[in-house]
């Protein structure tokens, strides 16, 4: 029962991976288990064959993220992927303002 843990680069969908394994094992049987954007790297779980029946159980687990912030630029699409469209300049707030803002962002949440 195949597992992979495949490390996702930069610009490719989750989709896109299952599409290359499935070309490189010879079968349509991939799943992942878990979606990472195309602006996300890292681990992509992808089960192959009758390994696919675990991705149920699999994808219930937790994922952790590790982010960057850019500050003094604006894009229409809000993201990185967006020309920048408008520049400021950013002053950085002190250490415990940005701890308080980013406790918000611990723990479960809702996409």
């Amino acid at each position: 029962m195949p597992v992979f843990a495949v490390d996702k680069p930069l610009g490719l969908t989750s989709h896109d991976v299952v599409s290359r394994a499935r070309r490189a094992l010879g079968t349509r049987r991939v799943g992942h288990t878990g979606t990472l954007d195309p602006l996300a790297t890292g681990v992509l779980v992808l089960c192959a064959n009758d390994s696919t029946k675990l991705v149920q159980f699999m994808e219930r687990d937790s994922k952790d993220y590790l982010a960057w912030i850019s500050l003094g630029a604006g894009t229409p699409t809000l993201d990185a992927e967006g020309p920048i469209s408008e520049r400021a300049e950013a002053t950085l707030p002190d250490e415990a303002r940005v701890r308080e803002v980013l406790a918000s962002f611990l723990g479960p949440q809702l996409q």
